[in-house]
């Protein structure tokens, strides 16, 4: 660490408070720019003394720090589309569009991963109504016709609607991850719906699109199979839409997921390829450097549009651009600020890019391999070149672990063990592999490719499909449904800093750093177990056309359900629960009309609209199933405090019900809009 240049890292991690800040709480932009001028004024007022006495103070030093938190809190405001007046949400605000179809215009930006009903993309606004806006929404069209292409404009007349929040409790929050990009909305259509506009949007993203179907269907012409296309798209091209969730699984379970993602593995491993097959341009000097770093930024930068230019990529491009520059100077000093100097350029263009779950695990690989894996691989000088590869690869494998381990369980909840033996089969291959697509993917272009390379290509491609699959069939090495908090993943990271700097420089004071990390990391998982065995609740699962109840004791849930739940559903709706809350279903029975929770009568009144009044008067009634009653008379006679009703009832009956609940004054929750009811 003595290698990395202090200030870079203080800076970097000033301007992450501040977007940190700017994000969770809505500070009004006039006093953010106020107290950026005022503290800019203080700094440049320091700056002008520390010149005159020749020395730089900690006023100066507190200064740059709080200049570079309320800079991050600029950075928030000025990218927040909401904050301008031709953003597309401030005209729904104007002319209350949520409520009527309206004529939209627009132009696909990106293909996204579809689901199984819908093809989604993300597009951009042109025109809402007759007045002309912008920002991007969401666009799903049912599957039944052809992809749409990016650049091109369409127009359809339809509602406007919010992207729904997740009904039932840690189910992932698709609203949420959509608005870290600036989508709030979408629309649903068909193709049938949609008129194509003549006009075609030139840009970037349209052309790495035309580039990317022009060598597919020169691929195609080759006897490469869907499942061989679809991974030559995700490894080359950085489009993984059309890889089938089976595949998906098992590069997932075998801890080689990351392959699939055009990112910083596969970024590093063109920037080694471009290294070797530049270097001789070195033989003119002091020029032929700066002319080989100049050809591989470009080169770089030309895969980065040819993959689409997502998010990843264009995270891994600017990432490793800085990093082939910190190379070139040959200072270890350099590298490290060249990974923050690339964090602190691409927070300044897209601040919301530190919640990406892909930028947070590029940087701690990366940041990870530079620091930690320098200190596993001098416990151990292999003789023969060989040895010393398998051991390289083992040790960069080990050491980006290490630093993606709190963050793979926080976020995916499991850990594959054999994760070393898929990265230890392929990766070492794997720059192989993409060399050789390359070369096909140009060979093809150019209509000069033969037949026996491009099935060769294929084998190599089902030969690591294979070792994948056969890593992944060991299912008693995964470990899933692995609960672990925020609490956790900030103690083990603390654990694993300490364990580094321990093994770097062996000191007394730091096996105190080491034990001090451990206990609070035990401390907090006690604490969190503690929290987990008191909880109780009793909830009211949104479930659509079924009544499902669940009551939580102990680390057991116990579920009621009109209609048998099968595994896809039960994990659909329970899953993230269960693992959450370190539990497990404990049993699975048929539905009852009566239920007793802490003192209160929950009543379930069916479409049977028989029901039997109990001795207590129930304090919840439960509507299920759609029963044809009237409302009013069952509050006169029943009095309960609240009314519910779940998703296995018809919509215009709960509208119905609404109305009359807000007439009688009692609380109405309905699951479809409010999510499942939770009774502590």
């Amino acid at each position: 660490m003595k290698l990395l240049n202090v200030p870079f890292l203080i800076l970097t991690i000033s301007i992450v408070i501040g977007i940190l800040i700017g994000y969770y709480f809505n500070i009004s932009p006039h006093i953010i720019f106020i107290l950026l001028f005022i503290s800019m004024t203080g700094l440049a007022i320091s700056w002008y003394r520390s010149k005159k006495i020749f020395r730089k103070g900690y006023s100066f030093s507190c200064l740059m720090v709080i200049v570079f938190i309320l800079f991050g809190l600029t950075l928030v405001q000025i990218h927040n589309p909401k904050n301008y007046t031709s953003h597309y949400s401030n005209k729904i605000q104007l002319q209350n569009i949520e409520d009527h179809k309206t004529g939209i215009q627009f132009s696909i930006q990106e293909r996204l991963k579809p689901t199984s009903y819908y093809n989604r993309y993300r597009v951009s606004v042109l025109f809402l109504g007759n007045q002309a806006t912008q920002g991007s929404i969401l666009l799903k069209v049912k599957k039944d016709s052809n992809i749409l292409d990016v650049g091109k404009r369409y127009t359809v007349f339809t509602y406007l609607q919010p992207i729904p929040s997740p009904l039932n409790p840690d189910q992932f929050d698709y609203a949420k991850y959509l608005s870290k990009q600036y989508i709030y909305h979408q629309i649903t259509t068909t193709t049938h719906q949609l008129i194509e506009n003549q006009e075609t949007d030139w840009s970037l993203y349209y052309l790495a699109d035309q580039i990317r179907k022009n060598i597919n269907f020169k691929l195609s012409k080759y006897a490469f199979d869907t499942k061989q296309q679809s991974i030559i798209n995700a490894l080359l091209l950085g489009q993984r839409q059309d890889i089938s969730q089976e595949t998906f699984a098992q590069y997932r379970d075998s801890g080689a997921i990351h392959i699939l993602a055009v990112s910083g593995l596969h970024v590093g491993i063109i920037l080694v390829i471009l290294n070797l097959v530049l270097k001789p341009i070195e033989r003119f000097g002091r020029k032929g450097k700066i002319i080989k770093l100049i050809f591989i930024i470009f080169f770089l930068w030309c895969f980065a549009i040819i993959a689409g230019l997502s998010s990843s990529v264009l995270r891994a491009v600017t990432m490793f651009s800085f990093l082939a520059i910190g190379i070139q100077i040959r200072s270890a000093t350099s590298i490290y600020n060249s990974l923050f100097i690339s964090i602190f350029i691409l927070l300044c263009f897209k601040p919301l890019l530190l919640f990406s779950v892909g930028f947070q695990l590029s940087y701690l690989a990366v940041f990870a391999i530079i620091w930690i894996q320098p200190v596993i691989a001098y416990r151990y000088n292999p003789k023969t070149y060989v040895s010393k590869k398998i051991w390289e690869t083992f040790t960069v494998t080990i050491a980006a672990q290490f630093g993606l381990l709190p963050l793979t369980l926080f976020y995916f909840h499991q850990f594959p063990l054999l994760f070393f033996v898929s990265n230890l089969i392929i990766i070492p291959f794997l720059g192989s592999i993409l060399g050789f697509g390359i070369i096909i993917i140009i060979l093809a272009y150019l209509n000069i490719l033969p037949q026996y390379i491009a099935t060769l290509f294929g084998s190599c491609i089902d030969l690591m499909n294979a070792c994948v699959s056969l890593v992944a069939q060991q299912e008693q090495f995964l470990i899933t449904d692995i609960n672990f908090s925020s609490r956790m993943l900030l103690g083990l990271y603390l654990v694993i800093i300490a364990l580094t700097l321990l093994f770097q420089r062996y000191k007394n004071i730091k096996i105190v750093y080491v034990m001090t990390s451990l206990i609070m990391l035990f401390t907090i998982m006690l604490f969190e177990r503690h929290l987990l065995i008191d909880k109780q609740e009793f909830i009211i699962f949104h479930h659509h056309r079924n009544t499902t109840l669940g009551v939580l004791e102990s680390k057991k849930l116990k579920l009621y359900s009109r209609a048998i739940i099968s595994n896809t559903t039960e994990r659909f709706l329970f899953g993230n629960y269960l693992i959450n809350n370190q539990a497990t279903i404990d049993t699975s029975l048929l539905l009852k009309n009566v239920y007793t929770y802490k003192e209160q009568v929950i009543l379930i009144i069916d479409s049977t609209s028989v029901y039997s009044i109990p001795k207590i008067r129930p304090a919840i009634i439960l509507l299920s199933d759609s029963p044809k009653i009237h409302l009013n008379r069952v509050i006169d006679s029943l009095q309960p405090r609240q009314v519910i009703a779940d998703g296995s009832n018809y919509k215009s009956y709960i509208d119905q019900w609404e109305v009359s609940c807000k007439k009688q004054n009692i609380p109405f929750h309905r699951t479809d809009k409010k999510g499942a009811f939770i009774l502590k």
